[in-house]
């Protein structure tokens, strides 16, 4: 398997407090990791230390082979990594496509884009809903139209990685079904990784499930994830 991301023997936390150590994984570009595990785990400070959002204190992280793990997140995000946060984080006070628009900031740095509008054109075609609401404010949006506009924010910097954090937090049965479905439509374009707590989604959408117990990574039948 030639990985996109590699992550070896990550250690990591807030200050002091090291929420997970030893993490080992690789994703290759068709491939959907799904991580599994409950509240206080350490999936999202571990994702957050992978887009550099948090630094690590042991350990590498290699994007298509190159190492990037001194490199500040922004630059990260630049060179492929996309993170979907948990809460969304859209911005309530703009619209759909104004949301949409601040991702154009990037394109100065990233001369293999295609045009805006084509992008957006694209993710408009995946999230019709966001088509129909692009001058709609952010905040006025459903739990589930404000989890397309992350996804399609993040769609729009065309990532090596694609890193999803609780994708389907808060939102209704029928809408975690459609949203399993747009995310399969997108498998082999890029790596996915997404963490959840929802092992049924979990279960149509990932190749490799492992769970995240106390801070480690062990296979899905409890064992040390010693094949990352």
């Amino acid at each position: 398997m030639t990985a996109v991301l590699q992550v070896e023997a990550l250690d990591g936390g807030y200050g002091k407090l090291t929420v997970f150590r030893g993490v080992s994984l690789a994703v290759a570009r068709d491939q959907t990791l799904g991580l599994l595990g409950a509240n206080g785990a350490g999936k999202t400070t571990l994702l957050k230390t992978i887009a550099g959002a948090l630094p690590s204190t042991k350990g590498r992280v290699l994007l298509d082979g190159r190492d990037v793990t001194r490199m500040p997140a922004y630059l990260r995000a630049r060179a492929g990594i996309g993170l979907v946060p948990e809460g969304r984080h859209i911005l309530a006070t703009l619209s759909v496509r104004d949301n949409l628009a601040l991702t154009r900031a990037i394109e100065g740095h990233r001369p293999d884009l295609p045009p805006f509008e084509h992008r957006v054109a694209e993710v408009y075609a995946m999230f019709p809903r966001l088509a129909e609401r692009a001058s709609q404010l952010g905040g006025s949006l459903s739990g589930g139209e404000q989890q397309m506009l992350a996804i399609a924010r993040a769609l729009l910097l065309k990532p090596r990685v694609l890193m999803l954090d609780e994708p389907t937090q808060g939102l209704a049965p029928i809408i975690v079904q459609s949203l399993a479905v747009t995310l399969a439509g997108l498998k082999g374009r890029f790596a996915m990784i997404v963490v959840e707590q929802n092992k049924a989604f979990l279960e149509q959408l990932a190749d490799r499930i492992l769970q995240v117990r106390s801070g480690t990574l062990v296979a899905a039948d409890g064992r040390p994830a010693t094949d990352n």
